[in-house]
């Protein structure tokens, strides 16, 4: 009995010393001032990755501070909150000073690019993750309806750049916006590609209940222990996303379509922004690689777990 006690404690050590690994939606990070600073809280408590569409948008700042809306979906801007110019010029603030002031290399982010050496992993990131990354986020943007209004914004496509993000990752999760929050894509994105988002078993099954009870406990500790319990008094509304695909998470490309990234229609993998006529960010959707028609659609039988925090 005394033995299985250590062992059951020692297993808890492990478990609580484990980093934690999430992706930043970028609408958690840069739509108010107070998910970046959670972002930059955690980030001495899990392993974080932000995606390249963070990047863009800050890139782009100016745009957007001239017309904040313009980051959401047409389908999403009629229910933004009044403040949203200001919060969102706040958070862009708060990002610029910090890139301004810390080497980018040493901000305890982490991110893919189009090669390991504009890449920053952490110890221990899988050798293959930029190969695995490039081929679900083509095999999600594929599914895309490239006519619809959403697939030309920052806002969905952050969204969809995170997802396939998560799941090259494997061992990571989403943390974003709850998908009720005015500014939350995640449904629309999620709809629009035909991803199933599904609260995490909570009630029915005891068993199931008790590990979303777990999680949502080991999360808040975190929070707490960063810091962060006053951002979420303050009106920040959180939610962990699980991505769970069926099928390879590699996406069963047999090779690498480069032609598709080298595009000028998008460079999705560059931390410069394609610019519109009026000068702001770009993200047009091309038409699905052969490599990835071929390959199949990994996303198929994708399902996506949400909890709030």
């Amino acid at each position: 009995m005394f033995e299985r006690a250590v062992l059951d404690q020692e297993l808890e050590v492990s478990l609580r010393a484990r980093r934690s690994a999430f992706v930043i939606d970028p609408l958690l990070a840069l739509s108010t001032p107070l998910g970046a600073r959670l972002t930059g809280r955690l980030s001495a408590a899990a392993d974080l990755w932000v995606t390249r569409t963070f990047w863009q948008v800050i890139d782009s700042s100016d745009y957007y501070r001239r017309d904040p809306p313009a980051l959401w979906p047409e389908a999403l801007r009629a229910g933004l909150p009044e403040s949203i110019g200001e919060d969102l010029h706040r958070a862009l603030s708060l990002w610029e000073t910090t890139r301004l002031r810390t080497d980018l290399t040493h901000c305890r982010l982490h991110w893919v690019s189009d090669n390991l050496g504009e890449s920053v992993f952490p110890d221990g990131a899988p050798p293959d993750l930029i190969e695995r990354y490039e081929a679900l986020h083509q095999s999600l943007t594929a599914r895309a309806d490239p006519g619809d209004d959403a697939t030309g914004t920052a806002g969905f496509y952050g969204t969809i750049d995170s997802l396939a993000l998560a799941a090259a990752l494997g061992n990571a999760s989403l943390l974003t916006l709850a998908p009720d929050a005015p500014t939350s894509c995640l449904g629309l994105a999620c709809a629009q590609v035909g991803l199933g988002l599904e609260p995490a078993p909570d009630g029915e099954d005891a068993e199931l209940g008790a590990l979303a009870t777990l999680e949502r406990q080991r999360l808040r500790e975190m929070i707490v222990a960063a810091g962060c319990t006053p951002l979420l008094w303050g009106g920040l509304r959180l939610a962990v996303v699980h991505p769970l695909l069926c099928g390879d998470p590699g996406g069963r490309l047999e090779h690498f379509d480069q032609n598709f990234i080298d595009s000028p229609l998008i460079d999705p993998v560059s931390m410069d922004s394609t610019l519109d006529e009026h000068g702001g960010a770009g993200f047009d959707f091309l038409a699905p690689c052969p490599a990835v028609l071929a390959a199949g659609d990994p996303w198929r039988s994708a399902r996506h777990f949400w909890q709030r925090i």
